[in-house]
């Protein structure tokens, strides 16, 4: 009930937004895989986009979900993740890098995006591995044909090495700490 909630609310929030002139490029809400794998998920998912959304904005939503994914049955996950796409959203692999994805699997499943584990970021004027780690999963990215975003970028010598590697997605507090939904709305506006 506690995930059904929050996507309605999620739900909720990108019309309101949309309606009131915030126009985003995507709209990620976070999926575990307990909650992907529930056997009335796709039919909620499907009732809330078409209550609240149409293909333009559904367009935008983007489910962001974890590696353990590949501890799940891999064949029925796929399922679900098709047949929500068949309703225009996207999927991220949120941390990419910490948990035990194969590449064979990274490859089967039907994912838009990754995000670079905010650990490799944070460690990247430390670590010579660590900016290896970033560039080869950056460039498998490209590779597979992936979006990337690049999470806990909290300096602008973080940010100068992602750019350099044509990273072209951030996240973190050196943009905003997490933001209440009324002070997103301000910050938004403050920066167009």
């Amino acid at each position: 009930e506690l995930g059904t909630h929050i996507l309605e609310t999620g739900f909720k929030t990108l019309r309101e937004w949309h309606d009131s002139g915030i126009d985003l490029d995507q709209f990620s809400i976070n999926i575990s895989m307990r909650q992907l794998t529930h056997y009335h998920f796709v039919a909620m998912v499907k009732d809330l986009v078409e209550h609240y959304l149409d293909d333009k904005l559904s367009r935008k939503l983007v489910f962001e979900i974890t590696e353990s994914i590949v501890a799940e049955d891999i064949d029925r996950v796929i399922l679900i993740m098709n047949q929500l796409k068949e309703l225009g959203i996207r999927f991220s692999m949120d941390d990419f890098g910490t948990g035990y994805s194969s590449l064979s699997n990274l490859n089967r499943l039907p994912l838009n995006e990754i995000k670079i584990d905010r650990a490799f970021v944070n460690a990247l004027s430390h670590h010579e591995g660590d900016r290896a780690m970033v560039t080869t999963i950056l460039k498998m990215a490209g590779i597979l044909q992936l979006s990337i975003v690049a999470e806990g970028v909290e300096t602008e010598a973080q940010l100068d090495f992602l750019r350099g590697h044509d990273c072209p997605i951030f996240q973190g507090y050196y943009y905003s700490k997490p933001l209440p939904k009324e002070q997103f709305v301000a910050y938004y506006r403050g920066h167009l």
